[in-house]
């Protein structure tokens, strides 16, 4: 097994597909060749500039798993507390990227909202200029109506950081292996315009205490 010296570019093509998802162009992700794998902490010799709309797309298929919704179907769940109720549409969920923010818009419904409502999670994170890994931090009240915002704002951050968190493991993950076997993981997450910025690393490993003599 070798370090990584080269990444496997995907062709852009119309209808290409990562993680089984049909993207409108797949020159963006970079996997591993064949063979090649990466020794503990380092990074993938490239990052992974996602263009939004493909994030957007592969987030709504990734989130179903989030929100421990059927693969099949509308991906809509219901959350519970007390007596009230929030209907989560996790296939819909949108995304938006400027530098150094990524929003996720989080599409719920109620009685009190028959039409429904999105409620827009902001993320500050790293910049192509600025890289902060893994930092992220958001808004106590996340922008939507307060008969959503009053009672969920707490369950509705957390569920769009996790759908966020999850999107950039699964493509990470797909990118390639360490030399352990295991996949990779993100080792930081950004935004641009319109691009969502992930680094693919190996991780970190904790020294064996037996090879150190500690026992």
């Amino acid at each position: 097994m070798t370090e990584a010296a080269r990444p496997q570019h995907h062709p852009d093509q119309a209808g290409a597909q990562v993680l089984g998802i049909a993207v409108a162009h797949a020159d963006w992700f970079h996997a591993l060749d064949r063979g090649v794998y990466l020794v503990a902490g380092r990074p993938a010799p490239e990052r992974l500039k996602v263009p939004v709309g493909d994030a957007q797309r592969l987030l709504r298929q990734t989130a179903r798993t989030v929100a421990d919704a059927p693969p099949k179907g509308n991906g809509d769940v219901v959350w519970t507390a007390g007596v009230s109720e929030l209907r989560v549409r996790s296939a819909a969920l949108e995304l938006t990227c400027e530098s150094g923010v990524v929003t996720v818009g989080v599409p719920v419904g109620c009685d009190q909202l028959p039409k429904g409502a999105v409620i827009a999670v902001p993320f500050a994170v790293g910049s192509e200029q600025l890289p902060a890994g893994l930092v992220m931090s958001a808004l106590t009240r996340p922008a939507g109506p307060a008969v959503v915002v009053d009672g969920w704002a707490g369950p509705v951050t957390a569920f769009a950081w996790e759908a966020l968190v999850h999107l950039a493991q699964s493509l990470c993950a797909a990118t390639g292996n360490d030399t352990a076997g295991d996949p990779l993981i993100p080792g930081a997450i950004g935004a641009a315009r319109d691009v969502l910025l992930l680094q693919p690393m190996a991780r970190h490993r904790t020294p064996d205490p037996v090879k150190r003599g500690l026992r």
